[in-house]
């Protein structure tokens, strides 16, 4: 399931964002979402996960013509 987790610095006030169950671009869309809401970050850094390749494998059917 995926989750968003955040972290507070007490001391500063800095906010991390970590994203984790979702790979690729819809992890991008997800951050992008939040940083609508909370504003952008000063640091930004892409996981290993980000850049995975999803299982789906392409099928495709033949159709016949009637």
């Amino acid at each position: 399931m995926p989750e968003v987790n955040f972290t507070i610095n007490e001391q500063t006030g800095e906010m991390d964002m970590q994203i984790e169950g979702i790979q690729g671009t819809s992890c991008a869309d997800v951050a992008k979402l939040v940083k609508e809401l909370l504003g952008q970050p000063s640091h930004e850094e892409n996981t290993r996960a980000f850049y995975a390749r999803s299982n789906v494998k392409p099928q495709v059917q033949n159709q016949k013509k009637s």
